[in-house]
Order: structure tokens, then C-alpha cells, then sequence
């Protein structure tokens, strides 16, 4: 049989690992509300049993006596394949979200439909020319001409303007992601040193696991990436393409920083690394946006420049008020090809509208078939422009932008469904709960008092045997 103090070692054991578990239901709750913490339990077990199995144990055949308890370690609440989960559709959500973000913007640009835009402009553009072919010969008609015209480029020249503003703020923007996930991967670094001395020691660094993973979710949310976890507590982070952003290199983490020349993200150390690929997140959708702005920009300066170009080759074609053969009407303001950033009604036409050359020769006074012909470019079909006429085709980018700015709204408002369904699920699990924990509390509470109670009880009876056997009275 065990000895007269074995049950002393039992209780003590016990009232240790309820303390334990006093400790860690304190920290739960202090940490209730703090970002990223993930709520911790102790893991109880057994002590192995007394005497161990033997042919000779003491005692005889026939019988064991349980050793107590042993708090084995101070575990983290979380499912890895749930955060790498949640990453990766939180990875898709930013990327949705900056899409949105940046298309409203140019939807503003376009501002249709609208008394104010573009559409608008061009109609009462062809209207002025179709008035101007009735009234060849006045001014005031000729004046309505030219600032209808000047209306519609300003308009183009604004609208170009705020898509090359909306291109630059969102390479600032990339530049900005850039360096925020160079700041992220040498913050995760510094945690890696730390984790890594603690894991080596024995130890279990919860805490500052939880401030790594909260880091890693942040950047998830910016660049895609996978994680690989090392026995000595390290991750390396490793990038599309191959490319590691944080590994262990000669026993202490480094970091590989990235660089962004415009909307081109690569590696600083473009020699020692792969190339860098970018299929999510925040990055990737600014840079899939980008190339749709540019597109819209270029689509404008196709409907600039072939609106120009047709208007010129009707008004070349007539004479003005002096019998003098028509010049261009459109210009490019510097002198090259012309393009919606620079478009601009003919100078010497808005000094003196006698130019604008509105009849045939020898039409005679009134004649306005030149005038009447721009005019008609209204519904005429252009090869270049997808053979549609100008309205159409502006129509059709402006609607496809409709279409995709849409398209980003719900993607957006999906994709948050589903990452909010996520989060709860990874809450039910890594969350604290104060009912829970208030509960835990009572719990350890009562079995450190019951084993607290033990050790009283075992010490009255050792009070018994030393003091009161053998005593006669």
C-alpha cells in the first residue's frame, strides 16, 4: 500500500492544475475584446496509476491507486484549415473591394446618364451643325457651333484627366500595399526570432502566436500566400511564384522585400528570386482595375480621335463665309495626334466662326451641305468604332461599365457574406465567451476548493495517528 502522505501529493497536484486553469480562464476574459486573441484551455490528464504493472509490486496482486492530475499544456482554440480558409476569401474580398472602389470613381467620370455628360454633349453637337446647315450664314448659329464644340472637348480633356488621376492614385495605392507588406513580413520576422526562443525552451507561446496570426490575416488580405510551419515554431511565407517573403536562412528569419514600379510588384532582389506571381487580394485587384481604366481611356481617345478625324474630313471639303477651302476643325492642343486629353476646337475658328466652313464651293450664299453632312456623321456607321456610330459606341463602353461596376458590387457584398460567415465560425471556435468562461471560473473554483478540503481531511488524520493513538486517558 502507498504510504501515510501519498494523497498529499494527489490533492496538491490537483489544487495546481485547477489554479492553472483559474490563470488561464483570467487571462480569457481579460482578452475578451482584444483583436486577433485566440482563447486558450488547459489540458488535463492522468497521472499514470501507482504501483506500475509488475510481477513483484508491493502490495500484492489486484490493486492501483490513481496518482492525480497533470496540467500538460496551455492549448490555442483554432482550426489552421479554417484560417487558411479565411485568408484566402478574405484574399478575394480586397481584391472586389478595391475593383468597386476605383470603377464607381470612373463611373463619376462618365457621369452617365446625364444632362451634364458626354452622350448629352455629342447630341447637341450634331444638333448646332444640323441648326448651322439651315443658317449657313449666321453668326449667332455659327458662335453655337463652336462652343458646343468647345463644350465637348473640355468634356473629353476632364474626362481623360480624372481616368489618368484615377490610374495615378492607384499606383500610389500599390505603392502604399507595397510597403505595408514589407512592414508586415519584417514585424512577422521579429515574432518568428521570438517564438522560436520560447518553442525551443519548451515553452508555449500563445500570445504571441495570436499576434503572428493576426499579422498573417492582414496580409492575406493584401497578397496571396501560403505557410509552412517549421518544429521550432518559425513559418515561412511563400509567395506566387515561388518566392519566399519570410524563411529561416542560417538559423534567424529574414525577409525578402518587394518593390512596385507602377502597377509592377516584384522582388527587390530580382536575381536571387523567382518571379513573382500575383493571383489575389487587395494588389491583384488593383491591378486587374487598372488595366480596365485604361481600357475606358482608350476607348475615349478612339471616340476623340475618330469623331476628329470625320468632322475634319467633312469640314476640309467646304469654304467658309470668304470662299476660303475649310482647315481642320479638331486639333490636338500639342500638335500631335490627337486623343481625348488633348482635343480642341481649331484656334483660328474660335478667333473668327467666318471660318467654319459650312458650304460646298461654289454652293452659294446659305449653302450649308457641309454642315449638313457633319451633321449626318451622327448616324453614319464607323468600321473603326466596332462599326457602330459614336453615340453607340460610347454608349456600349459607358453601359459595359455599368455592367462591371455591378458586377463589383455584388462580389463585393458576396464575398463579405461569406467571409463574415467564416469569421463567425472561426469565433465559435477561437472566441471567448464570458458565460463560458464565467462558468469554467466556478468550476476550477470548486475543485480547488474540494481538493483544498482533501489535503485538510488527510491532515486531521495524520493528526490522528501522530497525537491521538496510543493516548489513554
Amino acid at each position: 500500500m502507498p504510504g501515510t502522505f501519498f494523497g498529499f501529493n494527489t490533492a496538491l497536484r490537483g489544487m495546481q492544475a485547477q489554479q492553472r486553469g483559474i490563470y488561464t480562464t483570467a487571462h480569457n476574459i481579460a482578452n475578451a475584446n482584444t483583436e486577433g486573441y485566440t482563447r486558450q484551455r488547459v489540458v488535463l490528464a492522468t497521472l499514470p496509476a501507482y504501483p506500475v504493472p509488475s510481477m513483484n509490486h508491493p502490495g500484492g496482486q489486484g490493486w492501483q491507486i490513481g496518482t492525480g492530475v497533470d496540467s500538460q499544456e496551455t492549448r490555442r482554440m483554432r482550426d489552421e484549415f479554417l484560417d487558411t480558409q479565411i485568408r484566402r476569401e478574405t484574399g478575394t474580398l480586397g481584391q472586389w473591394e478595391q475593383i468597386q472602389d476605383v470603377l464607381e470613381q470612373v463611373e463619376i467620370v462618365f457621369n452617365e446618364p446625364s444632362d451634364t455628360g458626354l452622350s448629352t454633349l455629342m447630341s447637341q453637337f450634331w444638333a448646332a451643325w444640323q441648326e448651322l446647315s439651315k443658317y449657313a450664314e449666321s453668326s449667332p448659329v455659327r458662335t453655337t457651333v463652336v462652343e458646343t464644340a468647345n463644350a465637348l472637348a473640355e468634356a473629353f480633356n476632364h474626362s481623360a484627366a480624372q481616368l489618368e488621376t484615377i490610374k495615378n492614385d492607384i499606383d500610389q495605392t500599390i505603392e502604399l500595399k507595397v510597403k505595408e507588406i514589407n512592414s508586415l513580413a519584417q514585424q512577422i520576422a521579429d515574432l518568428n526570432g521570438q517564438i522560436k526562443n520560447i518553442v525551443t525552451v519548451g515553452d508555449q507561446p500563445n500570445d504571441l502566436l495570436d499576434q503572428r496570426d493576426l499579422l498573417l490575416d492582414r496580409l492575406g488580405k493584401m497578397i496571396d500566400f501560403t505557410v509552412t510551419t517549421s518544429s521550432n515554431g518559425t513559418i515561412t511565407i511563400t509567395l506566387g511564384g515561388g518566392g519566399n517573403l519570410v524563411e529561416e536562412v542560417d538559423g534567424s528569419t529574414t525577409i525578402h522585400k518587394l518593390q512596385s514600379s507602377g502597377s509592377d510588384v516584384s522582388w527587390v532582389e530580382e536575381d536571387t528570386q523567382p518571379p513573382l506571381t500575383i493571383s489575389n487580394g487587395e494588389l491583384f485587384g488593383l491591378q486587374k482595375v487598372k488595366s480596365e481604366v485604361e481600357t475606358y481611356l482608350t476607348n475615349l481617345d478612339t471616340l476623340a480621335g475618330e469623331l476628329a478625324t470625320a468632322v475634319n474630313n467633312e469640314h476640309k471639303k467646304g469654304v467658309d463665309l470668304s470662299g476660303t477651302g475649310g482647315e481642320d476643325f479638331f486639333v490636338a492642343e500639342d500638335g500631335g495626334s490627337i486623343t481625348a486629353a488633348n482635343i480642341q476646337v481649331n484656334p483660328n475658328i474660335q478667333a473668327d466662326v467666318t471660318k467654319i466652313a459650312a458650304a460646298t464651293a461654289g454652293g452659294g450664299p446659305g449653302d450649308g451641305s457641309i454642315a449638313l453632312a457633319i451633321a449626318q456623321l451622327q448616324h453614319k456607321l464607323i468600321p473603326s468604332l466596332s462599326n457602330a456610330t459614336f453615340d453607340d459606341y460610347y454608349k456600349n463602353f459607358t453601359a459595359k461599365l455599368g455592367v462591371d461596376a455591378h458586377e463589383a458590387v455584388r462580389m463585393t457584398t458576396n464575398q463579405g457574406v461569406l467571409v463574415d460567415q467564416l469569421t463567425n465560425r472561426k469565433e465559435s471556435i477561437s472566441g471567448v465567451s464570458l458565460d463560458e468562461e464565467m462558468a469554467n471560473m466556478i468550476q476550477y473554483q470548486r475543485a480547488y476548493e474540494a481538493a483544498a478540503r482533501m489535503i485538510t481531511t488527510l491532515d486531521a488524520m495524520l493528526d490522528k495517528i501522530i497525537n491521538g493513538m496510543g493516548v489513554t486517558r
